[in-house]
């Protein structure tokens, strides 16, 4: 680090003898090179190769000269077929004669050349003998008159060969002789070198220790500030978590108790008030959603739950949510479904959903009049892949071409002058084009100022089959599963003004509710007594619900299969993913809402009912 150390400056030095080095070493490769082409030219003018194939051919020349003479002048003499056999082993000699590698050596000397010519000469007027149905034997015995002259000139063959061999020999011996004398040299001159070298790299190793001290002074540094950093991205996790979970801790209390208040007797005003209560606790609790949900896209802790997904069921659930939404403000909501009857997709149908009400609260809140349609059509592109396309179209008051560019950024706002008539925190949409991406979709957008806005997700289309007992239509099942003073619920809850939600929540439902304080009194109280069913919370004290989810599901069957409804005001997905693990059959974020758990009650008594029987 400058200003720290200092470092001696010998860089020229070392360069200057590395390339040396380098040049003696190309110098030394060279010679190798030139050693191996030496090889090579051996291996491919071999003395066996040249001498071998010369003395073969030597021996079976005298070897046919004998079968010819036995077959024309012996007692007994052999078969012809073994004459013309010894004539084609002759015949084969010629040939390996000729194709060794050793053969343009040998075949350069004139007489070992022209005897070689003269062999085949008269193998082939042998072969002319021979052939027919009998052999021309006045033919046979001038030959073989010739071919005894020939036996001094055949047998000069392998002394040639011999010969050659030997000068062969000696000059590769004296080339890589000369050869290993220059590599001496080279490698004499490379250790010197190398001498040097090493010199320069201890002096250097003296001075990078000084650096390496200075350096590592300087990691501890970096390593605390990394450690500080980290540590307060740990705090920034925690405080969230801790946040979410004091923050909705009293909302589910507040709007619980409005949500049961708003259906009991109330006069025009009561009514009035306490739809204005519940509509700024549910935009509250919209602001601590998207603030928690852009932390964790920034921290990549929203993790996907790829499932199967009844789509058709799912839309259904849309149009319900919306219908009476749209309706507050006399407008038209309307879904154009043009996919088939009964489809399921591969999808996360939470996130999925997120990005369609973050869509459709924004076209319903931009819309003074008309009409938001939500059209959901399979299309392909231009490679032929098919994709789930849903369009959320509105009569609203449209964006201008310069607020397009900005509109998915943090905290952009169509509206945002300091008398802006809509509210909200600009996080919807880049939050909804995340998620998009995250599950390899996308998100565009068309609008004209006036004239309205079309939003379009388009998500990939993996059609799966349904799932083994799935229930396409919950609606008939839960219809059949009515609730009654027979079942009983065991809540482990601390805080009593939930505790106080819970129980009039479950008093108008129709079931028996038993409350614990804490997992330990609910773990005592499921093995003192038979429960139905069980809604526990997370966070309490003594013994936490996760801890207590677990020891149940240690028990006894069946106690240890009872169903368990997480009820948590922790929502990031590492509590959901916590909550799996241990054991929880469903999972549900605070505040609760009561159109959300009675059919998850309903399901899970229907489920529990259908596996017993």
């Amino acid at each position: 680090m400058p200003g720290r150390f200092k470092s001696f400056s010998y860089g020229p030095t070392l360069f200057a003898v590395s390339v040396f080095i380098a040049l003696a070493t190309l110098v030394l490769l060279g010679f190798e090179r030139t050693q191996r082409q030496a090889l090579e030219e051996q291996g491919n003018q071999r003395v066996d190769s040249v001498t071998a194939p010369a003395f073969l051919l030597d021996r079976e020349y005298l070897r046919f000269v004998n079968r010819l003479d036995l077959f024309l002048n012996a007692r007994h003499p052999p078969a012809v077929d073994d004459v013309r056999t010894r004539l084609d082993i002759l015949l084969s000699k010629v040939e390996t004669v000729r194709e060794s590698p050793g053969s343009a050596l040998l075949l350069a000397n004139a007489r070992v050349a022209k005897s070689v010519n003269q062999i085949v000469t008269f193998a082939n007027r042998a072969d002319l003998a021979l052939s027919g149905d009998k052999p021309d034997l006045s033919r046979l015995r001038l030959l073989l008159a010739e071919m005894q002259a020939f036996t001094a000139e055949s047998l000069a063959l392998g002394n040639a060969a011999d010969l050659l061999g030997s000068k062969l020999l000696e000059r590769q011996t004296h080339d890589l002789l000369d050869q290993n004398s220059q590599i001496t040299w080279l490698t004499l001159v490379q250790l010197l070198l190398l001498s040097l070298v090493a010199w320069g790299l201890v002096w250097r190793d003296r001075v990078q220790q000084r650096e390496e001290k200075a350096l590592k002074a300087l990691n501890d540094e970096l390593r605390q500030a990394q450690q500080v950093a980290v540590n307060a991205n740990l705090g920034k996790s925690l405080f969230l978590a801790n946040m979410s979970h004091e923050l909705r801790t009293p909302f589910n209390g507040v709007m619980g108790l409005l949500s049961l208040l708003a259906k009991t007797p109330l006069n025009s005003e009561q009514g009035e008030l306490v739809k204005i209560a519940n509509d700024s606790a549910s935009h509250l609790l919209q602001l601590l959603n998207d603030i928690l949900d852009m932390s964790a896209l920034e921290s990549g802790k929203i993790s996907l739950r790829q499932e199967p997904v009844h789509l058709p069921s799912f839309l259904s659930g849309i149009e319900a949510t919306f219908q009476p939404l749209a309706l507050q403000k006399n407008l038209r909501f309307e879904m154009r479904n043009e996919i088939e009857d009964d489809l399921w997709v591969e999808s996360d149908s939470t996130r999925q959903r997120q990005i369609l009400f973050n869509l459709i609260n924004n076209a319903i809140k931009f819309t003074e009049q008309g009409q938001v349609t939500l059209t959901v059509r399979a299309v392909h592109d231009v490679q032929h892949k098919p994709w789930l396309e849903m369009a959320v179209q509105d009569t609203g008051i449209g964006i201008d071409e310069a607020a397009l560019g900005q509109l998915f950024q943090r905290f952009f706002q169509v509206d945002s002058g300091l008398s802006r008539k809509f509210a909200g925190a600009g996080l919807g949409l880049q939050i909804s084009l995340s998620l998009a991406r995250r599950l390899g979709g996308d998100i565009t957008v068309q609008s004209q100022p006036g004239i309205g806005s079309v939003f379009t997700v388009r998500l990939p289309w993996v059609a799966r089959q349904a799932p083994a007992h799935a229930v396409a239509h919950p609606a008939p099942a839960l219809a059949n599963s009515r609730p009654n003073r027979s079942v009983r619920v065991l809540v482990a809850e601390d805080h009593p003004v939930n505790r106080k939600f819970m129980s009039i929540l479950l008093e108008r439902l129709g079931y028996a509710a038993t409350f614990c304080e804490n997992g330990e009194l609910a773990v005592a109280a499921l093995l003192s007594d038979d429960y139905d069913l069980v809604l526990m919370d997370i966070h309490m004290p003594v013994m936490d619900g996760l801890t207590a989810t677990r020891t149940i599901r240690a028990m006894a069957p069946p106690k240890s299969r009872i169903p368990i409804i997480a009820l948590t005001a922790d929502v990031l997905q590492e509590a959901r993913d916590q909550a799996q693990a241990a054991g929880v059959t469903a999972f549900i974020a605070k505040p609760v809402k009561p159109e959300e758990l009675e059919p998850l009650i309903a399901q899970m008594l229907t489920h529990k009912a259908s596996s017993q029987s």
